[in-house]
């Protein structure tokens, strides 16, 4: 089996592997992703394009292994939110979603460093909030939870609160889709429950 490179420093990424009993080398990328630009990308193509690059990133650094590139944005109306600049951000984030639907949209990429052979996915999930209170938002905005999270948001922290319903994958919205890896590793001829550690 070849071995599972994850091109990220996202604790929640890095924990999702941890869980599935998985193991994994650590190799974050240092792509830095360019503002979307909705004249060159759907919301699902910018997403699939920032995982493509963080994987062949990391794979410049590597001689073997599949390199695991993932992107995690939010959309409404056409316009992507991802991570907020700071506070006043994340509050305008919370209250273009409170009380609507949004979708969250994970590109992933696994790349082959050795065969060069290249599979991705675009996994959604639709998230609907309820109407909170400006009182809400700013309590939970004094928590700092809404720091280094597409949306201003974490589905497994406080920002649980907010969520009404979930209709896909949960673990889409940490930014890990369990399944959809899963489902991409067989097609590469590398079944996860071959790797689970016993």
């Amino acid at each position: 089996m070849k071995p599972i490179i994850l091109a990220s420093k996202s604790p929640r990424r890095i924990q999702t592997l941890k869980d599935l009993k998985i193991p994994f080398k650590l190799v974050p990328s240092e792509f830095k992703e360019e503002k979307y630009d909705k004249s060159k990308f759907t919301p699902e193509e910018y997403a699939l394009h920032n995982a493509r690059e963080k994987a062949q990133d990391t794979a410049k650094h590597v001689k073997k292994g599949i390199v695991v590139g993932m992107d995690t944005i939010g959309e409404i109306d056409g316009k992507v939110l991802g991570k907020p600049d700071d506070r006043k951000h994340a509050r305008e984030m919370i209250k273009t979603l409170r009380g609507r639907t949004h979708r969250v949209i994970t590109g992933i990429c696994l790349y082959d460093i050795e065969s060069k052979k290249v599979l991705s996915a675009a996994e959604v999930t639709k998230v609907t909030f309820h109407e909170m209170t400006d009182n809400e938002i700013e309590l939970y905005l004094k928590l700092g939870m809404w720091k280094d999270v597409a949306c201003a948001y974490a589905v497994q922290e406080t920002g649980a609160l907010f969520i009404e319903r979930i209709e896909g994958d949960y673990f889409n919205i940490v930014g890990f889709p369990v399944f959809r890896f899963g489902h991409l590793m067989k097609e590469f001829g590398m079944p996860l429950w071959n790797y689970i550690k016993k």
